[in-house]
């Protein structure tokens, strides 16, 4: 062992662990794209599957569900694909978040075929699992508007034990603009001025 080799304490050794993890969680790349492309897919599929139902069209109702992932994941391959010639960064942060939203897309459409075998609403569940994803993707960005959407979809989810039938998908449309709508719309805001700095 060199002389000048300077042993780290346990303590200074945590503090440079956390000092790394808060530097790659400030360079996260997240800037609100698809949680704004989700939104507006799953508000319009409840939208529409409403009006199919109100006027009595329910059967047309699963092929609207059926196209949204064939509309939202090109769209945002294409994006990311974009974002990388144009110079992006994915951090571990990015690449931890997206593995758990994959995943919570699987658990998805894994409950949702559960509730239409069982024929119950799928609605409580989805607002259920979508509020922790959300909660646990603020906490890592440490993004407060995220946070307080998976409150909302919380909430959401237990006024659907009074709210029952087709008024349940209204419920999921506003916990959907204000759980992800809103706050993807802060954090592109928030990657347009922090570009616009970078580049003056």
């Amino acid at each position: 062992m060199e002389a000048n080799e300077k042993n780290i304490s346990p303590e200074e050794g945590l503090h440079l662990i956390h000092k790394m993890i808060n530097t790659a969680r400030n360079k996260v790349s997240e800037d609100g794209f698809h949680l704004m492309l989700w939104g507006i897919l799953v508000i319009s599929c409840c939208l529409i599957n409403y009006t199919l139902l109100v006027f009595e069209y329910g059967h047309w109702s699963g092929f609207v569900w059926m196209l949204m992932p064939f509309i939202g994941v090109p769209v945002g391959m294409i994006y990311e694909k974009k974002r990388a010639l144009r110079g992006g960064v994915r951090t571990h942060y990015d690449m931890h978040i997206a593995y758990m939203w994959w995943g919570y897309g699987l658990t998805l459409g894994l409950l949702i075929a559960y509730c239409i075998y069982s024929q119950i609403s799928p609605v409580p569940f989805i607002l259920l699992i979508t509020g922790l994803v959300t909660f646990a993707t603020g906490k890592m960005l440490q993004f407060t508007p995220l946070i307080m959407g998976a409150l909302i979809f919380w909430v959401s989810a237990m006024l659907c034990i009074w709210i029952t039938g087709a008024e349940q998908l209204l419920v999921e449309a506003a916990s959907i603009f204000f759980g992800y709508i809103v706050p993807g719309f802060i954090l592109w805001r928030n990657a347009k001025q922090k570009h616009h700095v970078q580049t003056a």
